[in-house]
């Protein structure tokens, strides 16, 4: 079976982004949480609270991995989150206990306020992190978490203003 190249090029775009993450929303994961994939876009395919966590800026990033194996056929994205947390409290340790037990529906919503769909399938799950005080005076007191998802396809886009979608935050 011969693939189709569908491909319309691109225009060198406007110098208009920057990079890092302000905010992921996470929730336990469900199979029925994403419904349809349009134009790279993912509608939530049912009603979803997810519930968000905020950011200090330039300490989180979103990267997809692209994995290909010719011998195999094989293309697959890693898409991996790091996210920091500053103030170890009581409360928190807790909730982040909970968050690197589960598998996890993630949003990841970016400065530019696009929002992403990480393991929009298989769910993301804690592949690393650290809690800790730090040495110095000026080094992190808090929590620096990582999350994986593995998918056949990077991270589709989610619409803000899914109605489907309940974005509640502290």
């Amino acid at each position: 079976m011969a693939c189709t190249l569908t491909i319309n090029g691109r225009a060198f775009p406007c110098k208009d982004k920057i990079g890092g993450i302000k905010r992921v929303w996470i929730k336990q994961f469900d199979a029925t949480d994403w419904g349809t994939i349009t134009a790279g876009v993912v509608a939530a395919g049912a009603t979803i609270e997810v519930f968000g966590f905020e950011l200090t800026k330039n300490s989180g990033s979103f990267q997809q991995a692209v994995n290909a194996s010719m011998e195999n056929g094989v293309v697959f994205y890693s898409q991996v989150l790091e996210m920091t947390m500053p103030n170890l409290i009581a409360a928190d340790n807790v909730e982040v206990a909970d968050l690197l037990k589960g598998r996890l529906t993630i949003i990841v919503q970016d400065v530019n306020d696009n929002y992403f769909a990480m393991g929009n399938t298989q769910g993301a799950e804690a592949s690393g992190g650290t809690i800790g005080t730090g040495t110095a005076k000026g080094d992190l007191n808090g929590y620096q978490l990582q999350f994986t998802a593995e998918e056949a396809i990077p991270a589709p886009f989610v619409a803000s203003d899914d109605a489907n979608i309940t974005f509640t935050s502290v």
